[in-house]
């Protein structure tokens, strides 16, 4: 039985790209045997176990938490078969577009569910969790999936599930705009005539090193860059274009704006 200094034992349903970045962070955190579920067979240290299918779910399998990291679509297939611990498990969701009362149309009307909504850091535990769970998740099980979800990073319970969408547009695909900032930032300083390997290195660190600063510190945002930025200096010059309000302000919006549309448009 779980217990509140340990991790609790998980069936996880799917484990593609995310799945695998969380479990990885569980078994660094010494996750209880554990049973995986996955098409395509990876290396997975024993004791736990890994099936290539729902009918292959051990009959001694007796979860705290079910993880469901499968594709959105596939939930209709495979929720069937595991409503009989509906009244037992915590299901934390990781579907994409799935909404608690979809879920629990799936799953039976009493099921606790916390759907989740992790990014890629995860994997090295400096993830950005949001999370929102119905009103069946007792008190218990919320600790239980807290303890899971605190080994991957930050937790941000959301007030209302609407909020999802716009917390996936910013925390899910925010690692993607910042990779896109270090591989713009690297363009450029091949552009001035660096040579690939110095822009890269020049490029990787200058994010690494910022993100790590702003981790170190509670000013916000807007005064680290100004700190940086003194009076007709160059940083301004470059700021000034950047700030410009059809350049960096507009497009933030608007593409933060389109993936918060494109999240709604996947709720089921």
């Amino acid at each position: 039985m779980h217990s509140s200094n340990t991790l609790p034992s998980i069936l996880m349903i799917g484990c593609g790209h995310m799945g695998k970045a969380m479990l990885k962070s569980w078994l660094d955190h010494h996750l209880p045997p554990s049973v995986i579920v996955n098409r395509s067979t990876f290396s997975l240290p024993s004791p736990h176990r890994l099936v290539s299918s729902i009918d292959d779910i051990p009959a001694d399998c007796n979860p705290d938490v079910i993880v469901l990291a499968i594709k959105p679509h596939q939930a209709k297939e495979v929720t069937p078969a595991l409503k009989k611990w509906a009244n037992k498990a915590l299901f934390i969701s990781v579907l994409a577009g799935k909404t608690l009362e979809g879920l629990g149309e799936q799953l039976g009307k009493d099921a606790a569910i916390m759907r989740v909504m992790p990014n890629t850091p995860v994997e090295i535990g400096k993830g950005m969790i949001s999370a929102i769970a119905n009103q069946h998740v007792t008190s218990q099980q919320r600790k239980i999936g807290e303890s899971l979800l605190h080994t991957m990073g930050q937790v941000a319970w959301l007030d209302a599930e609407e909020q999802m969408d716009a917390a996936a547009a910013i925390a899910g695909s925010g690692p993607a705009y910042v990779f896109l900032l270090a591989e713009l930032l690297q363009n450029a300083a091949e552009e001035q005539g660096l040579s690939h390997d110095l822009a890269k290195q020049l490029a990787r660190q200058t994010v690494i090193g910022s993100a790590a600063l702003l981790a170190n510190t509670s000013k916000e945002s807007s005064q680290l860059r100004q700190e940086i930025a003194t009076p007709n200096g160059m940083t301004e010059r470059a700021l000034n274009v950047l700030m410009e309000k059809k350049a960096w302000p507009d497009a933030m919006s608007k593409a933060i704006t389109a993936a918060t549309k494109r999240s709604k448009e996947m709720a089921s």
